[in-house]
């Protein structure tokens, strides 16, 4: 054997062994997760620790920049380590609830909903005492609320998880009980309920306002964007913020008059992009088997994202397209950029093409690779 070829040999038998190393030790990361669920679980700690979450990424960060690893390629890999210690922890019931645990007193109102589910565990693995309101929740249920009132007067802080479209009638009826509760909500679009929003603060509600930029089946929620949709009433902004203060999520603040606007055309786009895909493909005469065998990567990674969206539910994504005033300048805008491309194939216009995919592309890089919902 030549000489060059002995040592690529002897390399990539090193590279095997590199291999086997790191599967192991991934493999003894999951036991042992699986070891600290079945411990938090006998003693009825809560499975969550954002805070450890936190730290844990910003480890892997740094010893993976140490070795010359870029922060685009480390925070996938270190979030993926995270979320596979969260799912074997998980395989197992949940911690009973501690209903006396040392927290605040929170309510949800439309608590059967995904994003309701969520903020109950997120805030119940925080050591909240959190009481649930829905239709849906059983009348057996020590954890549940009768009526909108006992959220109002009987809880610190009210959370609305309704849907878009029936949260004003709710949001309106619960702002009439004379309560010093902290109201906020999760809406994706604040337009249906804005006029409440604003009119609260001047009869000295303490009102204000999230947007959670994922979906309710979020993991983790290191490097994910928590939006904190300020009314202008820092009683309430404040207490809202600190609920999460203390997991690995990004806490920008956005004005409540900027929001809906500043969704239609950052999350406009992308929404439509996706919708635009599943609707060319409802009308593609190839069968899924066919569009698998020709499949290309790009068609993958476009197919997991529009799917992410189709799985959302149709309700919710025609509620964020209708119910937001702005969503027509984004369809406008939309039509705009799809006649420009077009005149640029047609063209053959390689200068134009390239200065437009450059001015795009630098709207969205740098930046860390967004994680998974």
């Amino acid at each position: 054997m030549a000489p060059h070829r002995s040592t690529l040999a002897r390399l990539r038998a090193q590279v095997d062994r590199a291999d086997r190393d790191l599967a192991r030790a991934i493999g003894r990361r999951l036991t042992l997760a699986a070891a600290i669920g079945r411990s938090r679980r006998r003693t009825s700690s809560p499975l969550r620790d954002y805070a450890r979450e936190s730290r844990v990424l910003g480890r892997w960060r740094r010893r993976l920049a140490a070795t010359g690893v870029e922060l685009i390629r480390s925070e996938p890999l270190a979030r993926w380590l995270i979320e596979e210690s969260l799912r074997v922890q998980e395989a197992g019931p949940r911690p009973r609830r501690r209903p006396q645990s040392p927290g605040r007193r929170i309510a949800i109102v439309g608590a059967a909903g995904g994003m309701g589910r969520w903020l109950d565990d997120f805030l119940s693995d925080a050591g909240h005492d959190v009481r649930l309101l829905d239709p849906k929740v059983p009348r057996s249920s020590p954890r549940r609320l009768a009526s909108i009132e006992a959220a109002m007067t009987e809880r610190e802080i009210v959370a609305f998880a309704t849907p878009i479209r029936g949260t004003a009638k709710v949001l309106e009826r619960a702002l009439r009980v004379r309560s010093p509760a902290v109201v906020f909500d999760v809406l994706s679009v604040k337009a249906p309920i804005a006029h409440l929003l604003r009119a609260a603060p001047r009869r000295g509600r303490p009102v204000t306002s999230l947007h959670p930029m994922f979906g309710p089946s979020a993991r983790t929620l290191s490097g994910r964007n928590l939006l904190l949709v300020t009314c202008g009433v820092p009683e309430a902004d404040r207490p809202v913020r600190a609920l999460f203060s203390h997991s690995a999520a990004n806490l920008p603040e956005v004005r409540l008059e900027r929001h809906d606007q500043l969704i239609s055309e950052s999350l406009g786009p992308a929404h439509l992009v996706n919708l635009l895909f599943l609707a060319a493909l409802a009308s593609d005469p190839l069968t899924p088997h066919d569009l698998a065998r020709a499949a290309s990567t790009t068609f993958h990674r476009q197919s997991t994202l529009a799917a992410s969206v189709a799985r959302e539910g149709p309700e919710l994504y025609l509620d964020i397209q209708s119910q937001n005033p702005p969503a027509g300048e984004t369809y406008a805008a939309v039509r705009v950029a799809l006649t420009r491309l077009s005149t640029l194939v047609q063209r053959q216009d390689l200068p134009g093409f390239r200065k437009l995919l450059v001015a795009g592309r630098a709207k969205i890089e740098p930046g860390p690779e967004p994680m998974r919902s």
